[in-house]
């Protein structure tokens, strides 16, 4: 008959291998958390509201400490302190660029103010600044405004003479100025072409400015209504030297 040898095992060995036997694995730590998407953005908008508002020179130096708060809060991350800080920031360095513009935009309406005969384009552009200004809204004025005042300095045309013209009555075409006494201004404009303002002749191609100054308009009115006796040259002295009061003037 066969013998069987058993091995006897003590029972805390069998405890301790039934315990090891349902021990599971500790998970793995979660991974950091990180800034939401929403804090990551207003961040950014303070970044570049900050520089806009540096490349205007602005004082940036508080807004800078309130972005560099608003990064340290994203890193723990309390996406509601961050994006806080950072929304001040940005609304801060704003303020400070709109008033930059403000200022520019009312300085260009106070020059587009000195010019004359607007048309209808040139007026809806003007009332476009200006609401724009009243909305408080410096960027947008300003660009309007500084593109009407580029537009208003460059207004030229040309007009040819036909037989039977003279400036009194070129300038008094509604085309031109619809005044005749600013005939001076045609003038001036032309001074290399005309000797004698009393004396144009057929075919020759004078330049107009359309816009000109009020102070322009004013001085060329005051001069054709005191400018006295016209006929055989007797006025001519008195032209050279008008003409020559105006260089240099603004027109």
């Amino acid at each position: 008959m066969t013998k069987r040898f058993y091995r006897v095992v003590p029972l805390a060995a069998i405890v301790l291998l039934a315990a090891c036997a349902t021990v599971k694995k500790a998970p793995p730590p979660p991974p950091p958390k990180k800034p939401s998407a929403a804090t990551l953005q207003s961040i950014q908008d303070a970044k570049t509201a900050i520089a806009r508002a540096q490349a205007v020179g602005c004082n940036t130096a508080a807004e800078q400490g309130e972005l560099t708060q608003a990064q340290a809060e994203a890193k723990i991350p309390d996406n509601a302190k961050a994006q806080q800080l950072a929304d001040a920031a940005r609304k801060s360095a704003d303020a400070c660029t709109n008033r930059y513009w403000m200022h520019k935009a009312r300085a260009l309406l106070s020059k587009i103010r000195q010019y004359t005969n607007l048309n209808t384009s040139e007026r809806s552009s003007l009332s476009e600044g200006r609401s724009d200004l009243s909305n408080n809204e410096g960027k947008p004025a300003y660009d309007v405004l500084s593109s009407l005042l580029s537009e208003l300095k460059a207004a030229r045309t040309t007009y040819t003479v036909v037989r039977g013209d003279n400036l009194w009555h070129i300038a008094s075409k509604h085309s031109i100025y619809g005044n005749p006494f600013e005939w001076p201004l045609i003038y001036r404009a032309n001074a290399t072409k005309i000797n004698d303002p009393d004396l144009i002749y057929p075919n020759q191609n004078l330049r107009i400015v359309l816009n000109p100054l009020k102070s322009a308009v004013h001085s060329a009115v005051h001069y054709a209504k005191t400018r006295g006796p016209w006929r055989n040259g007797q006025a001519l002295h008195k032209d050279h030297a008008w003409l020559a009061s105006q260089q240099g003037s603004p027109f």
